[in-house]
């Protein structure tokens, strides 16, 4: 018979192994970093033997890397009031090295160059801007690094690309922290002795909150704001604002086959991510290179004659005459949003949507805005009449700091837009 010292050594030694299994299972819980809080789009594992999908996971961000590429397939960041400091930008500070090569990489996988990029036509574009990450040096010097870059057309780039970067910054200065996850998806070519491939388009989603201590999944509501952008990367976007190309999640996630954040609830998910793409050939964000493709790979089609199906116009009388962004008191108590219907005629807006820069959108109910009438557009919930249509939501919608709204018809036409 075992002794009771030799069973009590048996029993520590279960104890501890229990310890140990149950603080892996603990660790395994915890998300690997806190730009994947809400999900990891592709599933992207530390593992040089997936080398289209590895997973880099920094203080300042994660990404997933396609080793054959050169270029990250998405990167992830989380932003928040504190990560905006003053410091300067790596390759404008001294002694600080700017663009460099991640030589963190597996052993024997090329390492990208800033010189890959010299005399290309495109700029060396950040995923996670360097102006997300000014609270020290290092953060900084961290965004540099060519595993957050990509071939960007200037035009993009240094236009309506930065634009957005700003406005992400404007919604923390609002006090609100986002979730954001860009990358760049197709391929106009190469560069690097085909080591570096230039994307065709780039793309970005966000998901903002405000800002709370507490588990950041948990507070996604179907009330919160969310914006996709998908952009051509080539010169066709100059003098366009990035709010031209606005999309939903779900479009995103079909033409990327990503899952953004799937830490969600899925409920909720399923509401956040909006609407599928339309069909690819009739969307205006179409690629150049996916419209001849079709036409080179189709045979020729005769068209069959269509009787046209008569169809009402929508009117011109209806138009935003004012946006009430900051009333006294409580944002969401008091916003709204006046439409005028100026025309002889009685309009039908069933269905109609009004749409802000980050595309929280309403649909209006059933609702007839009879000639010469207004109807407010309350942000707030309420009972529906005749004068007053209410969004039902509990945070506010419209930028104190300068917004712009959209109103389309049922059909997506735009009619009307008020910027202020």
């Amino acid at each position: 018979m075992a002794s009771r010292s030799a069973r009590s050594r048996a029993l520590l030694a279960l104890l501890i192994l229990a310890a140990l299994l149950l603080g892996g299972l603990a660790a395994r819980a915890q998300p690997l970093s806190r730009h994947l809080a809400l999900g990891n789009p592709s599933a992207a594992v530390a593992d040089p033997a997936q080398p289209a999908n590895y997973l880099i996971a920094r203080d300042q961000y994660a990404l997933s890397y396609a080793r054959d590429r050169g270029i990250p397939n998405w990167v992830s960041w989380h932003l928040q009031a504190s990560d905006l400091g003053t410091v300067e930008r790596c390759d404008q500070a001294p002694g600080e090295p700017g663009f460099q090569p991640d030589t963190s990489l597996p052993a024997g996988w090329y390492q990208v160059t800033p010189t890959d990029y010299t005399l290309s036509g495109y700029d060396r574009g950040h995923m996670t801007p360097s102006g997300d990450r000014r609270a020290t040096q290092a953060d900084n010097c961290a965004t540099f690094l060519m595993t957050n870059i990509v071939p960007q057309a200037p035009r993009n780039n240094q236009g309506l690309w930065a634009q957005l970067e700003d406005y992400a910054r404007t919604l923390v200065s609002q006090g609100n922290e986002l979730y954001i996850v860009s990358g760049g998806a197709g391929s106009l070519g190469t560069l690097a002795g085909g080591k570096l491939t230039i994307p065709a388009s780039v793309w970005k989603v966000i998901l903002v909150l405000p800002a709370a201590d507490g588990d950041d999944a948990a507070r996604v509501t179907a009330q919160s704001r969310v914006l996709a952008v998908w952009t051509p990367n080539d010169a066709t976007v100059q003098g366009k604002a990035w709010s031209d190309y606005t999309t939903s999640i779900h479009c995103v996630e079909q033409r990327t086959g990503y899952d953004f954040f799937a830490a969600v609830d899925d409920t909720v998910e399923q509401v956040i991510e909006g609407a599928a793409c339309p069909s690819l050939l009739q969307e205006r964000l179409y690629l150049p290179q996916l419209q001849r493709m079709a036409s080179e790979t189709q045979p020729p089609v005769t068209p069959t004659p269509v009787t046209p199906t008569p169809v009402t116009p929508t009117p011109t009388s209806i138009a935003i005459q004012q946006i009430e962004y900051d009333p006294p008191g409580d944002d969401v108590a008091g916003e709204f949003v006046l439409i005028k219907n100026t025309g002889s005629d009685a309009a039908d807006m069933t269905g109609w949507r009004l749409s802000d820069e980050a595309n929280n959108t309403y649909t209006f109910p059933s609702f007839t805005l009879a000639a010469g009438a207004e109807v407010r557009v309350w942000t707030r919930a309420g009972t529906d009449d005749a004068g007053n249509l209410y969004w039902g939501r509990t945070q506010a919608v419209w930028n104190n700091t300068g917004d712009t709204a959209i109103l389309r018809d049922a059909g997506g036409t735009e009619v009307t837009r008020y910027s202020y």
